[in-house]
């Protein structure tokens, strides 16, 4: 189910309504009434998949369990502690082999029968093409993460392992960040699902404004740029020059905008029901060295990385060789991750070497004005738009073709991909609106939102309602599926 969809604005009010009204003094009758809200939402889009779901769901809550069971054992009896971790890890193995498994299946069995394929045929030795027709269910990548990170931290003991099933499985369908996230720690959302809380007129005025802004953001914004974007990228040759410039400059915002909104709607809807999700963005075009970006952008996932696979490896407690090396993994994982192609490989690649070249020069300089820090940010954000290319791009030819057709020509040629002038401007006045206001936040975000939230009654309802009716009637609606969100596909 979509968020901007008619069927989630009929769904909404009524799990809110009879969640208020009828299952917030039970808390077993509470997840139960949130996992079946989950697993419509979930199974809306197709029903089938929910297989999946609770197949990663019980097979992480009983091996949590069972490590849970020998990190006990291992407390009263130190004689067999080796055979405890050896039994440990094996249980640990299995969650990795299961989840992982998978994800492998769905997301890059044609990837690795291509690249198979393509292989042997560099030696000479022609084998048959036989590429699966297989759907990649919606937020496989997320949540088999989130189950994942579950029985890693009961492994390290950083968690004990929770007694409920009901409750367990909540937390991994718990609709709101289920389809593309925050990926959520269950050492901060599971707690939360053990506890009943009350209505909240202050969480609920917080969680309609959020979700209004993250609809601004995606119907207002990003639907709009979209459609250039779209345009731009199907006739690459045809947009030679500037608009193919401007096409990937505003991509670069696209994505920004379409996914933080969904993680606002998910964090303002989660707040309808009294939960607290992580925070995913932190406005990181502002950034002013690629590491500080990436503590921006994506944060449930680059945390994820850190903590499950650079850490791990060692992170930077081995020197400088190693230090990159593992860098390079985790970059070429998270392009992996993205999406079973070589152009996410290759924007993964790209990132981790402007991280590895440009960050020492950029902290280097540690002049901290506001000039320094807008010549930081725009280098950054020109690094990472051309990264987005391969992202965007429709194969790895494509994106090549992308960068011979970049050139300072054609700038009459603008305004025939989708949008007018007068659309072209608006998006361009909407971007600096958008601008406008994160500045604003990144000076000083909680004092404004106090100095908002003191405004007399009438002055922020007429600023909601304003806001909705631009969002009705200056919206963009309709286009390619469904104006879907875009990390669906991941």
């Amino acid at each position: 189910m979509l968020f901007n969809s008619f069927a989630f604005a009929v769904f909404l009010p009524i799990v809110f309504f009879l969640y208020w009204k009828f299952f917030n003094k039970s808390l077993l009758y509470r997840n139960l009434f949130l996992l079946a809200a989950s697993y419509i939402f979930y199974g809306w889009w197709d029903w089938r998949f929910l297989s999946l779901l609770i197949i990663s769901s019980l097979a992480d809550f009983i091996i949590g369990n069972m490590i849970g069971k020998l990190n006990n054992q291992a407390q009263q009896d130190e004689k067999v502690l080796k055979n405890i971790k050896h039994r440990k890890r094996q249980w640990l193995l299995l969650s990795i082999i299961i989840n992982i498994g998978i994800l492998a299946f769905f997301k890059y069995c044609n990837f690795f029968v291509d690249n198979f394929i393509a292989l042997f045929s560099t030696v000479g030795i022609s084998l048959p093409r036989t590429t699966l027709n297989i759907i990649l269910p919606v937020g496989i990548s997320f949540y088999t993460f989130q189950t994942l990170s579950y029985t890693i931290d009961v492994y390290k003991g950083i968690l004990s392992p929770v007694k409920s099933w009901i409750q367990f499985f909540a937390f991994v369908a718990f609709f709101p960040q289920l389809v593309a996230g925050p990926i959520e720690r269950a050492k901060n959302l599971l707690p939360q699902m053990g506890k009943l809380h009350a209505p909240n007129y202050e969480s609920f005025r917080n969680a309609i404004l959020l979700i209004t802004w993250g609809f601004f953001k995606k119907i207002m914004i990003a639907d709009r740029l979209a459609v250039y974007i779209d345009n731009v990228f199907g006739n690459i040759p045809e947009a030679s020059g500037i608009p193919l410039i401007l096409g990937i400059i505003f991509f670069a915002f696209q994505l920004y905008l379409d996914f933080s909104a969904y993680s606002d709607i998910a964090i303002g809807t989660a707040r309808l029901f009294g939960f607290n999700l992580s925070t995913n963005f932190n406005r990181p075009y502002f950034s002013t060295s690629f590491s500080n970006f990436w503590k921006r952008w994506h944060i449930s996932l680059s945390s994820w990385w850190q903590d499950y696979v650079y850490i791990p490896l060692g992170g930077n407690r081995k020197g400088n060789f190693r230090t990159k090396i593992n860098l390079i993994i985790v970059f070429t994982i998270s392009g992996l991750w993205h999406g079973a192609s070589w152009n996410f490989v290759t924007w993964g690649l790209l990132n981790v070497l402007f991280l590895i070249c440009f960050d020492k020069l950029l902290k280097a300089y540690k002049n901290s004005n506001f000039i320094s820090s807008f010549f930081k940010s725009i280098f950054i954000f020109v690094c990472w738009s051309i990264s987005l290319v391969f992202f965007r791009a429709v194969g790895f030819h494509a994106a090549l073709s992308c960068f011979e057709n970049i050139s300072f020509s054609n700038s009459a040629n603008i305004v025939n991909f989708g949008l007018t002038a007068v659309e072209l401007k608006f998006s361009f006045l909407l971007i600096i609106i958008l601008l406008i206001k994160e500045i604003i936040w990144e000076s000083n975000y909680k004092s404004v939102q106090v100095k908002f939230f003191k405004l007399p009654f009438i002055f922020r309802w007429l600023f909601y309602i304003i806001l909705i009716l631009s969002i009705i009637y200056f919206g963009q609606y309709g286009g390619g599926n469904e104006n879907s969100f875009i990390y669906f596909q991941f």
